[in-house]
């Protein structure tokens, strides 16, 4: 189905065309300005935002909240670390920890995350493979992947020696 091209003002009775304005949004002295679409009037300069319009104004909302708050990541990376991953707000909470509302709370600036948190967040974006789901029962443990990490990090000879008689086979060859 395709759009209409124009539709009524509900203000002037003029024609509401699609298009993008730069709207500034202000939260407790801050300011931001963005690029909000919508239907808006030519004649005079009423709009009508609808669906994923909305979606851009919410987004834009939280950002500024979420700097406001001082917050140490923005909301908008939170929800790209955590569909990098592929789960669910619910399941982020688990995944990250934080429990079940944790993550609907950070992506809206209804709380913030800990440094800890928003550093967590910024490895799943460069590496979203380290926080998806393995197959339980279907590799030996510890895996390859955290064998291969065990490796890089000990610097220790001590913990080295711990490590190889823990786990032997995870041994450099």
């Amino acid at each position: 189905m395709k759009r209409a091209k124009t539709r009524p003002c509900p203000s002037c009775g003029d024609g509401l065309r699609r298009g993008v304005q730069n709207e500034t949004l202000t939260y407790r002295g801050q300011s931001l300005t963005y690029q909000q679409p919508g239907w808006y009037c030519g004649a005079c300069g009423d709009g009508i935002l609808e669906g994923a319009d909305n979606e851009v104004h919410d987004a834009a909302l939280h950002e500024l909240m979420a700097r406001v708050k001082g917050s140490p990541i923005s909301p908008l990376m939170i929800r790209a670390a955590r569909e990098a991953v592929g789960v669910s707000q619910r399941e982020a909470g688990k995944l990250f920890g934080g429990g079940p509302t944790a993550f609907y709370k950070y992506e809206t600036a209804k709380a913030v995350p800990s440094e800890g948190m928003a550093n967590l967040l910024r490895l799943a974006l460069k590496r979203p493979e380290l926080f998806r789901k393995q197959v339980r029962g279907g590799s030996s443990w510890p895996s390859a992947q955290d064998a291969e990490l065990l490796r890089k990090a000990i610097r220790n000879d001590e913990l080295n020696a711990i490590v190889r008689r823990v786990y032997p086979q995870t041994a450099s060859r």
